[in-house]
């Protein structure tokens, strides 16, 4: 890892979980990512992690995606979600507790539809960005695992395949555990430092890579270098993100790592996420008022 961590990559980047996911880290990612956001014009949107066979998406992914639709909405540019059946209700409802309508594209259930499906949305929308948060990405023998290293490709539509081809896109990938869409950039790196990861590794790279202590975060990290930029705050609040987790609950969302239907995320508290994220406001605020947020994304006297 090049490079020494800014503030805002400083707290996403905290590995409450444990995962080791330190030297995954890419200074400066996000905040190249979130500029080259702020000066498209439509971005595609997919998040979704299935865990265990019959069962919704986990708890992350889906609120750190809306949050940042909803800021790329608020600077005018034109946003839609693709979801796929297992996510489509914790996007709803996640819309739903925040009182506006996403712009969701639902997929079919069966996987080989999904794909096609969602490849003819993306040839219509013609998006500049296609962003993938906590989303699948196949590892070298064409599988899905979970961090355990055991296989979930049953359960997880194929849409990982939108980014293998991606002329005149640019492409983000939002990821925590080495195993989602966007770790082909630190492939290597998967394999050598995290349990499991020769095999998990996904092979799947992005133009742009953030890596966080959960997806969530790498999505606000995102949201906060936007703010900077846009000269506002677009950060949701911590009491939006208690609505928000509880809603996808209420509707099936289970928490990845201990597989319960409760509002905590990747094993952590909700109260730790709305903490940190209140922290991340706060550093946001702090880079609004040195003024100049194109300056204040790179933290410069």
């Amino acid at each position: 890892m090049a490079g020494s961590l800014d503030p805002i990559e400083t707290l996403v980047a905290l590995d409450a979980g444990g995962r080791g996911i330190a030297r995954l880290v890419r200074p400066g990612e996000a905040r190249r990512a979130a500029e080259s956001l702020f000066g498209g014009a439509g971005c595609l949107l997919l998040t979704g992690f299935v865990v265990r066979p019959g069962e919704a998406a986990e708890t992350d992914g889906p609120s750190g995606t809306v949050a940042l639709g909803r800021a790329l909405h608020r600077l005018g540019k034109a946003v839609h979600y693709l979801a796929d059946l297992p996510v489509l209700p914790l996007l709803e409802a996640s819309g739903k507790a925040l009182g506006e309508p996403l712009p969701l594209i639902p997929l079919p259930g069966e996987p080989a539809a999904a794909l096609r499906e969602a490849r003819t949305a993306l040839r219509s929308l013609r998006p500049t960005h296609l962003v993938a948060i906590e989303r699948p990405g196949r590892a070298a023998d064409g599988e899905y695992y979970n961090t355990r290293g055991l296989s979930v490709t049953a359960w997880n539509a194929p849409l990982d395949r939108l980014f293998l081809r991606r002329r005149g896109l640019v492409t983000v990938g939002v990821g925590d555990g080495g195993n989602e869409v966007g770790m082909g950039r630190v492939r290597r790196a998967v394999g050598r430092c995290l349990p499991h990861g020769a095999t998990i590794a996904s092979t799947v790279a992005t133009d742009h890579l953030v890596v966080a202590g959960t997806s969530n975060w790498g999505a606000w990290a995102l949201v906060a270098y936007l703010s900077l930029l846009a000269g506002r705050q677009l950060l949701p609040t911590p009491e939006e993100e208690r609505r928000l987790i509880e809603a996808q609950v209420e509707v099936g969302g289970v928490d990845g790592i201990t597989g319960q239907a409760a509002p905590t995320v990747d094993g952590l508290p909700l109260a730790l996420h709305q903490r940190l994220l209140g922290l991340l406001r706060e550093l946001t605020e702090y880079g609004l008022a040195q003024g100049d947020g194109r300056r204040a994304t790179r933290w410069e006297g």
